[in-house]
């Protein structure tokens, strides 16, 4: 974990850097913890969320305190280029989807689309992660909300054109 993630001086800065995928799998645990002490509307995107510890047993646990915790209109949108790995890199997360696919929908860009969905989680209006060197994880977090505006209109565009995606349930014959 870096030193930042933890020690509070640094956490009372506005911005900062992402130093690795470690390093931004470390700050998605901790996001993560803040959102199921103060549950608010959160945005997830990813290409394909690989790098994301979302089966991980303590973030599925802050999800479900999140998702208690928070209004019922209160919504964590997740929008991916592709979600074709997605059940089995992180099947703890989507069994606990099943129950709350009304309150976390998940959205598929379009395919001319998938080179600009961003590596983005949001807080609203309290804390947002970016990555922008995708080969080495390194990248950003602010509370800046100039910034996190900024962020989420970047997705909010490619969500208006996203389709719904990762259904709880499968039909079968």
């Amino acid at each position: 974990m870096s030193e930042d993630t933890v020690n509070p001086a640094a956490m009372s800065d506005l911005s900062g850097r992402i130093s690795s995928w470690r390093d931004f799998s470390d700050r998605v645990s901790a996001a993560m913890a803040m959102a199921a002490a103060e549950p608010g509307p959160m945005t997830l995107s990813d290409r394909d969320f690989t790098h994301w510890p979302l089966g991980q047993r303590e973030v599925v646990e802050a999800f479900q305190q999140w998702v208690l915790g928070s209004a019922r209109e209160i919504r964590c949108h997740v929008l991916a280029a592709s979600y074709d790995g997605f059940v089995r890199t992180h099947p703890r997360w989507v069994n606990w989807r099943k129950l709350w696919a009304h309150r976390v929908p998940c959205h598929q860009s379009p395919e001319e689309l998938a080179t600009s969905v961003p590596t983005l989680l949001v807080l609203h209006d309290r804390l947002a992660l970016r990555v922008l060197e995708p080969l080495v994880g390194r990248g950003l977090w602010t509370r800046d909300p100039a910034v996190i505006g900024d962020w989420l209109g970047e997705v909010d565009v490619i969500l208006q054109r996203s389709h719904d995606a990762l259904p709880p349930t499968t039909l079968g014959l």
